[in-house]
């Protein structure tokens, strides 16, 4: 028995090993470890998907672990390696002054008072309580941070070298990267002195190095600059970062830092890729509204040209608002758009509705892709409705509710006929019409990939197709439903 026990232990051994081995772990700020795999990740976070119940996570870096976030960026190029790079874990402290939103990237030296202390490259910044907005911890260069005084007091004091060799050399590397050469010829002189190296071949390594990046100390400060405008991340800064790389390439076409270059290049490009994709993603999302709104003002904008503009113009117009707005080429956006589904805010889906135009499309599209008829659909819906969405249910419901009174207002007044489309969008309310035409854009422009799709019950005839009515003699009869015109249904989608 004994035996058995023991051989039942080194099999659930190894299956646990296997398993570790398969799962990525994260620690949580809270201490926890999280088994999972992750799927993507961007500047603002990570997905991934747990190993315990299989549901997904969308998780901010400031959910993990300090080191656990630095450890995944690395992992995912979001911020450079060890050999290039030095980043630090700072406060980026967002305020109003005279009323525009600032921000200023820190330690925050003082929290309990008023002003709140934010040191900055040795300088105190005071921020009054009532002018400031937020407070987030962010990876930037340690450079952005710290004076060299005041990184060489940090790093002295958390690597205490004394008599170590080894100690002096991790202490002279990070002040290699942090442009402090001088100092760190020290330390590695020193270390030369002592000779109780682990590897004493890596100090001749180190002072080689050192050399170099003397030697080329104003192409070191470009690729600074480069870093810099990576970490900071916004549309400025990396159309400045552009600027900073042109500059590179034109002044030292024969840089001996070429390899440090490339590398800052790439991942500048990787990360301007990311910033600008989810930029182009919600932008074009939310620009099919404005252009819908804008083109209802169209002259002779009937429901024919509606369908038109939908397949061929609306996505050239929504290029060129783009292309306004943040300052890229066509064709960058074009690229951009369709690689969106590679970045989380990409795959962000928009609910869109026909209302009570859905009977527009005909019986056969209205129903497509969708689950009406069964018992579980409205069930089904409710629940794949995202969080964030209700205002928009609320909003088509209101629609619908106002269409339906028009309908039995005109009804009433012996005013309504047999409805043509063209009839219907005449008729139909601007809110109506660029609820029709964004919709009739997302699922027939080609640009869009519809996610979920519903079909939810006529709110006049309750899916029946028809209406109980008394006729001239008197007698009870049921005539076509004047609001879905029969085909008892209205459409709803979510697409991204």
């Amino acid at each position: 028995m004994q035996r058995l026990h023991t051989v039942l232990a080194a099999i659930l051994a190894v299956t646990l090993t296997a398993t570790c081995a398969v799962a990525q772990s994260l620690q949580l700020a809270d201490g926890r470890v999280l088994l999972a795999n992750v799927e993507d990740a961007d500047g603002d976070g990570l997905r991934v998907r747990r190993l315990d119940n299989g549901g997904l996570l969308e998780l901010r870096w400031g959910h993990l672990s300090v080191a656990s976030a630095t450890s995944w960026k690395r992992k995912l190029n979001l911020i450079g390696d060890a050999q290039d790079e030095l980043v630090v874990r700072a406060d980026e402290v967002l305020y109003r002054s005279s009323g525009r939103p600032q921000s200023i990237i820190g330690r925050i030296t003082d929290a309990s008072g008023d002003p709140l202390i934010v040191q900055a490259k040795g300088v105190p910044y005071r921020i009054a309580r009532r002018d400031l907005q937020g407070v987030r911890k962010v990876e930037v260069p340690a450079i952005q941070v710290f004076t060299k005084d005041e990184f060489y007091d940090e790093a002295f004091n958390r690597h205490q070298p004394g008599d170590k060799a080894n100690k002096h050399m991790l202490l002279a590397e990070e002040l290699i990267k942090f442009r402090d050469y001088d100092r760190a010829a020290v330390h590695l002189d020193k270390a030369k002195e002592l000779d109780n190296a682990t590897d004493k071949a890596r100090v001749d390594v180190l002072i080689d190095r050192l050399k170099r990046f003397k030697a080329a100390a104003k192409e070191l400060g470009m690729l600074e600059q480069i870093q810099i405008a990576r970490s900071r991340g916004g549309m400025q800064n990396f159309k400045k970062g552009r600027e900073w790389i042109a500059k590179f390439e034109k002044e030292f076409p024969n840089t001996k830092l070429k390899a440090e270059f490339d590398r800052a290049k790439t991942r500048f490009e990787a990360a301007r890729t990311r910033f600008f994709t989810g930029k182009v993603a919600d932008q074009w999302r939310r620009s099919i509204r404005t252009i819908a709104t804008k083109q209802m003002g169209t002259e002779g904008f009937t429901l024919q040209a509606a369908k038109d503009f939908a397949q061929n113009d609306m996505t050239k117009a929504i290029i060129a608002n783009l292309q306004k707005s943040l300052e890229l080429e066509p064709e960058e956006i074009e690229q951009m758009w369709g690689n969106r589904k590679a970045h989380p805010v990409g795959r962000r889906t928009e609910h869109f509705d026909y209302g009570i135009g859905s009977w527009v499309l005909g019986d056969k599209e209205i129903l497509k892709d969708t689950a009406a008829g069964k018992a579980t659909d409205k069930a089904k819906s409710a629940k794949k409705d995202p969080v964030g969405k209700d205002r928009d249910i609320e909003r088509f419901a209101k629609l619908l509710r106002q269409a339906m009174e028009r309908r039995r207002s005109q009804q009433s007044q012996g005013t309504q006929k047999q409805l043509t489309p063209e009839g219907w969008w005449d008729d139909a309310s601007k809110g109506e019409r660029i609820s029709w035409l964004r919709s009739y854009y997302a699922e027939y422009s080609g640009q869009m990939v519809v996610d979920y799709a519903s079909a939810r019950k006529c709110i006049s005839c309750y899916g029946e197709g028809s209406t109980p009515e008394v006729d001239a003699q008197g007698k009870p009869t049921r005539k076509k439903c004047f609001l879905c015109q029969g085909t008892k249904w209205t459409r709803s989608f979510k697409a991204y």
